[in-house]
């Protein structure tokens, strides 16, 4: 899953490396789809920001979902009163729908705790679910786990010593190959 960019639909907030890592892939024959970090706060923004996802993908053929990521990482929505969960539903179903009618397969990417917190069951059970959880297994047990996000420790040796650095692993449930 590759990071196409955050926020509304403007230059400045493509993610810089997008075209190259597409790029990469498609030469190793991995499969890609891609994510946008969402900074949305209204219905109006989500979608922008699915504009914002459908213009980087204009010409390109994912073979994995398009996924919503939504979180507050950041601080930001908190910070702009926008975590009750009736706003953050709308903003993740006003994506997902965008991302649907443009054609693709849309994903929704959140911690396991936002799934019924801040996200109605009425959104988040229609979709796959991409479910951030850094833990030994995957709690969630719905029909709809399309992947699983989890930690992990990659050993590597710097100055002749193992070192060690935690990073972002994903499990796919699914066989999506959609292209």
């Amino acid at each position: 899953m590759i990071r196409c960019g955050y926020g509304d639909n403007i230059k400045s907030q493509d993610d810089s490396q997008f075209e190259a890592n597409v790029k990469k892939a498609e030469k190793l024959g991995m499969p890609w789809g891609a994510y946008i970090y969402s900074y949305a706060t209204t219905t109006a923004e989500a979608k922008s920001e699915a504009d914002h996802v459908k213009r980087l993908l204009k010409g390109k053929k994912p073979t994995l979902p398009i996924a919503f990521d939504m979180e507050d990482a950041d601080g930001y929505k908190s910070k702009h009163n926008a975590m009750d969960k009736k706003t953050i539903t709308a903003i993740c179903k006003t994506f997902l729908t965008e991302i649907k009618k443009a054609g693709y397969y849309p994903m929704l990417y959140s911690s396991l705790s936002w799934f019924g917190t801040y996200i109605d069951k009425s959104v988040y059970s229609k979709y796959d679910l991409w479910v951030a959880q850094w833990n030994s297994t995957c709690d969630y047990k719905g029909k709809n786990l399309g992947m699983w996000q989890y930690g992990g420790e990659i050993n590597y040796i710097r100055s002749n010593k193992i070192a060690g650095k935690v990073v972002d692993q994903d499990y796919c449930y699914k066989d999506f190959q959609l292209n």
